[in-house]
């Protein structure tokens, strides 16, 4: 079963801290298995359109499925927006995926990120 490492929003600058570690079933939704164990990310509409559900990948990005277009074009237009917002560089280098699309077949480490 792939181990889930979630960093809060703070604790992801400072990864000592506010770590919680989940088990997830084999190439299970990481939203539902998350959610399934009583930890709900911010979410809107589940279907990988809104964004809501933005997260980082910190580690492990090898370990979740390929983006669906859908999921693409939606990370596409949250690149733009965090880059129109914080400068071009913010979204430079970082693995940001939706979590209700999104299926853990490996261990990673994740930070829901701010809308």
């Amino acid at each position: 079963m792939p181990t889930v490492s979630v960093k809060t929003i703070q604790a992801a600058e400072n990864t000592n801290k506010d770590d919680q570690s989940f088990e997830l079933n084999e190439s299970e939704l990481l939203f539902d298995g998350l959610d399934r164990q009583g930890l709900t990310l911010p979410h809107g509409c589940l279907a990988g359109s809104c964004g809501s559900c933005r997260i980082e990948v910190l580690e492990g990005s090898e370990n979740i499925s390929p983006a669906s277009a859908i999921e693409k074009n939606t990370i596409e237009a949250l690149i733009t927006e965090y880059n129109q917002k914080y400068g071009e560089d913010h979204a430079k280098g970082k693995t940001i995926r939706l979590s209700c699309r999104s299926k853990v077949n490996g261990d990673i480490s994740i930070s829901p990120l701010k809308s």
